[in-house]
């Protein structure tokens, strides 16, 4: 992943994706997807349909090839942040940080070694995304950091809900299913023992316990102290 600013203070995500629109038959510039304070707008296909090149890093350069073995413009996408003007930068940032984080999760990339800026692979005409970063008092690495702790409160985010189990459904289950069916056990346990079948009373106990073990899961799982 490529990050870049736009170098053009004021303009919005919706203004530069209109340029490049505007321009596409007459230039080779473009990038995959442009945030501002208000919205992230694809440009060209990157997370919601089958990725297309976007020409966002020049070809001479060969610092994208010297670090990850490819062209940035074939196998990168470009990212772009709005800044200045009237648009809010840090909210901008926000969402910035998370597009470039969704997109390390949906291609399986580690932020942590595939997030790059414009101005490591062109140092010597580019300096995006320094621009907007300067005034947000930000540092490469910071903003790297940033997305990190995105992308990996985003992976905690997603498995959670996936997890848990409505407190009100797991008593249900319990009371309903598993309390009867633990009493019934625990019952023919007491008959097999009043008779003298050891093994029938072993074997109804390990079936209450396996019952009690269960709705102990479910008391767990639901947040629930066990009982």
């Amino acid at each position: 992943m490529v990050a870049h600013d736009t170098g053009n203070p004021g303009s919005t995500a919706a203004s530069n994706v209109s340029y490049y629109e505007h321009s596409r038959n007459e230039m080779e510039a473009s990038a995959h997807i442009f945030v501002d304070d208000k919205e992230i707008i694809e440009c060209i296909p990157f997370l919601t349909a089958t990725p297309e090149k976007a020409w966002h890093v020049r070809y001479n350069p060969p610092i994208d090839n010297q670090l990850y073995g490819c062209d940035a413009n074939d196998a990168a996408g470009g990212v772009e942040l709005c800044y200045g003007g009237s648009i809010d930068l840090p909210e901008a940032y926000k969402r910035y940080i998370w597009v470039l984080a969704y997109s390390c999760y949906k291609y399986g990339l580690d932020p942590a070694q595939h997030i790059t800026g414009h101005y490591k692979l062109d140092p010597q005409q580019k300096v995006d995304p320094i621009n907007a970063f300067n005034l947000l008092g930000k540092a490469f690495n910071e903003f790297v950091e940033d997305i990190i702790n995105e992308y990996n409160n985003c992976l905690v985010a997603d498995i959670t809900p996936a997890m848990a189990l409505d407190a009100g459904y797991a008593n249900t289950i319990i009371q309903t299913w598993m309390v009867p069916a633990w009493g019934h056990a625990d019952l023919k346990r007491l008959d097999a023992e009043t008779i003298g079948d050891l093994d029938a009373s072993t074997a109804w106990k390990q079936q209450a316990d396996y019952i009690h073990l269960l709705a102990n899961e479910l008391r767990k799982a639901s947040g629930q102290p066990e009982e």
